[in-house]
């Protein structure tokens, strides 16, 4: 598996688990998949020949507290057929607002009431290393 594999399987993830370390224990949580197409359309052509994984959050929430302390984490996701793929590797915030301007979209204010600047809406860039993908009952584990 490529990474570009490994993204395209992300894609079609309309929500993909993120788990950090709290404490040295695992915290795993759901996030919206802004790269798929059907949750964040206006997004389709940002993503086009992007390799990057990104999310979006509350900064308020604890799994940013978490990701300043140890940026080690993991990303799973999976489709109807149970075929899952998870990725480790490293997770960081982003802070330009060039990105944080392209990636925002007004109906977000539902979840960030004060908008793109109002101090409660990040981004995280997932950096995967390794993958296991797990299919038909086999798995196939490699780096990147």
């Amino acid at each position: 598996m490529t990474k570009s594999d490994a993204i395209k399987f992300m894609d079609g993830r309309h929500v993909v688990m993120l788990a950090t370390l709290n404490d040295g224990a695992p915290d795993m949580r759901a996030l919206i998949n802004i790269r798929n197409g059907a949750i964040a359309p206006h997004l389709s052509d940002y993503f086009k020949g992007d390799d990057r994984l990104l999310f979006i959050t509350n900064t308020s929430s604890n799994k940013i507290g978490q990701i300043r302390a140890n940026s080690r984490a993991a990303v799973y996701g999976y489709d109807d057929a149970f075929n899952g793929l998870t990725l480790s590797g490293t997770v960081h915030e982003i802070t330009d607002s060039e990105t944080k301007d392209a990636l925002w979209d007004d109906s977000w204010k539902m979840y960030y009431p004060d908008g793109k600047d109002g101090g409660d809406f990040s981004v995280l860039e997932f950096i995967p290393e390794n993958y296991k993908f797990y299919k038909e009952f086999k798995v196939e584990k490699g780096g990147f």
